[in-house]
C-alpha cells in the first residue's frame, strides 16, 4: 500500500475547509435574504384575499308632507230601520202598503178592524158620564153638609159620612176617565203608521189575518241619505274627525263615484283587527245605493308628515319588506313597514328614522354585513 505524503494532507483539509466556509456563508445569505421578504408576501396575500367593496347608490329618509288618504272597504245600511208588530188583537181590515212602496212618516199603512175596540170606547164612555153624575151628585150632598155642619145642625159623624162619599165617587170618575183614556188609544192603535219617511221592506200579515199583540206585520228601512260603515287602520285613528269627507265606489255601478260625510267615529278600537268603526252619511236622493252594496271607500284625512324613500329601495319576500341601511361602509338589512305610494316613493310607517340612509341599487345582491362604498343619489 502507497502513503500520501502528510504535506498533500494537510493541503486538502484546507481546502475542504474554505469551500465547507464558502458554502455555509452561502446559505446564511441566503436564509437572510428569504426572511427579509416574507412580510412583503404575507401583506401581498392579504391584499389579495380581502374582498372588494361594492359600489351602491344611497338615497336618505326624508320627512315630506302628504294629503293623506286611505283606501278602505266598506258596507252600505239603511239609515233607519224599524219593524212594526200590532198592539191591539184583531182582523186586519184593510192595507194600504205593500212591499217595496215608499212611505211618509205618519202614514196609515195597515188597519185593524176597529169595532171591537170603537165598542170599548162606547162602553168607557157611558161608565165615565155615570161617574160624573154621581160626582155631581156628591158634590151637592157635600156643599149642603158644610154648610149644615157650620150652623152645627149636622153630626161630625155624619159630615165625614157625606165627605168620605164625596171624595170615593171623584176617585171612580178619575178611574173612569183613564179607563176610557186607555180604550181610545187601542182605538188608535187599530192603525199602524209609519215612525218615519221611508220604504217597504217587508210584509209580514196579510188582509183578514187575525193577530195578537206583537205580532210582527212590516218591516221598513230609510235609505236617504244611507248609512256607510268603514274599518278605519288604527294608525289614521288620530286623524279621523266628524264632518270629513269619504268618496266610495261601488262594483255595480262601475264609474260612479259618490261623496258622503264622516258623522260617527266609535268609542274603542276592535281588539283583534286593531281598527275603529266609523260611519258616514251619503246622499241617496234617487235611491241607486242599496243596502247591503259592498263600497271601496277613500278617506280624506288632512296633511300629514311621513317618512319616504324610493321604492328601489324595498326588497320584499315571503309578504315582507326589507331595506338595506347603510352606517359605517357597511349594510344592514332592516324589517320596514310601508305606507302610501306617492310616484316613485314609498312611505315608510314603521322601521325607520329620518336621515337614516339606505341603498336603491343592486340591493337584490347585498346581505346583512356587506361592505359597500355608498354614492348618495338625489
Amino acid at each position: 500500500m502507497r502513503m500520501i505524503p502528510s504535506k498533500y494532507l494537510r493541503a486538502s483539509a484546507a481546502s475542504i475547509a474554505t469551500a465547507l466556509a464558502v458554502a455555509l456563508a452561502g446559505i446564511t445569505a441566503a436564509t437572510a435574504l428569504i426572511g427579509c421578504r416574507e412580510p412583503a408576501s404575507a401583506a401581498a396575500v392579504s391584499q389579495a384575499a380581502a374582498p372588494p367593496r361594492m359600489i351602491v347608490a344611497v338615497a336618505t329618509a326624508r320627512e315630506q308632507t302628504l294629503e293623506r288618504t286611505e283606501e278602505v272597504q266598506g258596507a252600505l245600511f239603511p239609515k233607519e230601520r224599524a219593524v212594526l208588530a200590532a198592539n191591539v188583537e184583531g182582523t186586519i181590515a184593510s192595507i194600504s202598503a205593500d212591499f217595496g212602496d215608499a212611505v211618509s212618516q205618519g202614514q196609515v199603512l195597515l188597519k185593524i178592524d176597529p169595532r171591537e175596540a170603537q165598542l170599548r170606547v162606547d162602553s168607557a164612555q157611558a161608565a165615565l158620564d155615570q161617574e160624573v153624575a154621581k160626582v155631581a151628585n156628591s158634590r151637592s150632598s157635600y156643599d149642603r153638609a158644610v154648610q149644615l155642619k157650620h150652623e152645627q145642625m149636622m153630626s161630625a159623624q155624619q159630615f165625614d159620612q157625606i165627605s168620605s162619599q164625596f171624595h170615593i165617587d171623584m176617585a171612580d170618575a178619575e178611574s173612569a176617565e183613564k179607563t176610557l183614556a186607555m180604550a181610545r188609544k187601542k182605538l188608535a192603535d187599530d192603525s199602524i203608521t209609519a215612525p218615519f219617511a221611508g220604504s217597504v221592506q217587508k210584509r209580514m200579515a196579510s188582509l183578514g189575518e187575525y193577530v195578537m199583540p206583537g205580532k210582527q206585520l212590516y218591516e221598513l228601512i230609510a235609505i236617504d241619505p244611507i248609512k256607510l260603515r268603514c274599518q278605519m287602520p288604527e294608525r289614521f285613528v288620530p286623524l279621523a274627525k266628524p264632518g270629513m269627507p269619504v268618496n266610495l265606489t261601488i262594483d255595480a255601478m262601475p264609474g260612479a263615484t259618490y261623496t258622503g260625510t264622516i258623522t260617527r267615529i266609535a268609542p274603542a278600537l276592535d281588539e283583534t283587527s286593531r281598527t275603529l268603526l266609523v260611519e258616514a252619511e251619503v246622499p241617496n236622493p234617487n235611491g241607486v245605493l242599496k243596502p247591503g252594496y259592498f263600497a271601496h271607500v277613500t278617506m280624506n284625512l288632512g296633511q300629514d308628515r311621513a317618512l319616504f324613500v324610493p321604492q328601489s329601495a324595498i326588497l320584499r319576500y315571503a309578504g315582507v319588506a326589507r331595506v338595506f341601511v347603510v352606517q359605517n361602509g357597511t349594510v344592514h338589512s332592516r324589517e320596514v313597514e310601508t305606507g302610501t305610494i306617492v310616484g316613485d316613493r314609498i312611505e315608510i310607517t314603521k322601521g325607520l328614522t329620518a336621515g337614516e340612509q339606505v341603498v336603491i341599487s343592486d340591493i337584490d345582491r347585498l346581505a346583512d354585513g356587506t361592505p359597500v362604498i355608498a354614492q348618495e343619489q338625489s
